[in-house]
């Protein structure tokens, strides 16, 4: 009777071996992957912000940031900064999904002078006229806001007041005493800016995840099932 050996243990036991070494290599080599697309995918949305947003400040041109990767946690995540006082996240969003845009800091802070008033609307923006001075960004210049904070006061020259001028029918806003005149700074309304989609980063990102997680993949499994040898 003839046998057909086929060395099934000792092949079975370096069979598993490669298995157990090829699995562990796979999650340290996906997670690299990810993590170097992320950081690409980071670098091309920031630098997009330059083609999508009218001349973007550095602050907006350098907004996202990538969350890493781990072998027990696969998944790289880029966002835009949410923190307290650097929220970049809040005024990004309109440009990437579009809507309402909400009241800006500096409008909270000026228009709780006057809470509670009729005169101004409830959530209400403020659109400034030409005396405001606008930065590169076609934004409020800091030390704009700055000056006026300091010398909001109840009266006094070249000081401002943030309400609705007695008498007339000039509109409610922040505005700057002189002498013989009154000259408004920003005026107050009710009519919400909104905003269309125009940002992709889906698109933007999805464009270099296509293009190179394919290739770190690979380079980084090669290496790790080489150091794993």
């Amino acid at each position: 009777m003839a046998f057909l050996n086929l060395g099934v243990k000792s092949d079975l036991a370096a069979a598993t071996r490669w298995t157990d070494t090829m699995a562990k290599q796979l999650a340290f080599a996906t997670s690299q992957a990810l993590n170097s697309v992320a950081f690409d995918a980071r670098t091309s949305i920031n630098s997009s912000t330059r083609q999508y947003f009218q001349n973007p400040t550095k602050f907006t041109q350098k907004a996202f940031f990538v969350q890493k990767s781990s072998k027990s946690t696969l998944e790289a995540i880029v966002f835009a900064e949410a923190a307290a006082g650097r929220n970049r996240a809040r005024y990004l969003r309109y440009g990437i999904h579009g809507g309402t845009r909400g009241q800006k800091g500096f409008e909270r802070k000026f228009l709780a002078e006057v809470v509670g008033s009729s005169a101004i609307p409830s959530g209400a923006q403020l659109v400034p006229t030409s005396l405001v001075k606008l930065n590169a960004s076609g934004n409020v210049a800091l030390s704009t806001i700055k000056f006026i904070q300091k010398n909001i006061s109840s009266k006094g020259n070249n000081t401002f007041f943030v309400g609705k001028p007695m008498g007339g029918d000039r509109p409610p806003g922040i505005w700057r005493r002189s002498k013989y005149k009154l000259y408004p700074y920003f005026i107050a309304t009710d009519q919400r800016a909104n905003y269309r989609e125009r940002f992709p980063i889906g698109d933007i990102a999805g464009k270099v995840i296509d293009r190179r997680f394919g290739t770190y993949f690979q380079s980084n499994l090669e290496k790790a099932l080489a150091s794993a040898r």
